[in-house]
């Protein structure tokens, strides 16, 4: 059972690595939007693309082994301190901005210059999010 559970963390830890790596890209690549050529836009919007498919990937993952991990170490929330429920309240926002973000973006990509306003904004709220949830979770379970 150490081998799964160990396995399982692993598993965790990259999806939350990939995630991370997608909360410093994604706002790199919008930024550079605004000003890029018709051609470089394409290759950023497809390069954003992969980068979602990763990011959601990631959060997928993250949805599936958090819960197996904390069932397999704590027994479930019973003893959870207020660390762990601010964690959990930050990942309800990263979900909120991360599908925000995506359906802005998409719009975006479809011409709707305003939208990429508002997917940037997603990205910045995702972003302190995450870094919010790595802190919680350092307190909640250390």
């Amino acid at each position: 059972m150490d081998l799964f559970y160990d396995i399982l963390l692993w598993l965790h830890i990259v999806a939350f690595v990939a995630g991370g790596a997608n909360t410093v890209a994604m706002p790199l690549i919008e930024s550079r939007l605004h000003t890029a050529i018709p051609e470089t836009r394409a290759v950023l919007f497809a390069m954003a693309g992969i980068l979602a498919r990763i990011g959601r990937a990631a959060m997928i993952v993250l949805l599936i082994t958090g819960p197996v991990l904390l069932v397999m170490r704590y027994g479930g929330v019973s003893g959870a301190s207020v660390w762990f429920w601010l964690k959990m309240g930050l990942i309800v926002v990263m979900l909120v901005s991360i599908v925000v973000g995506g359906i802005s973006f998409k719009r975006a990509q479809n011409g709707d210059a305003g939208a990429l306003e508002t997917a940037s904004t997603a990205g910045k709220i995702t972003a302190v999010a995450f870094l919010g949830v790595l802190l919680s979770a350092v307190f909640a379970f250390n």
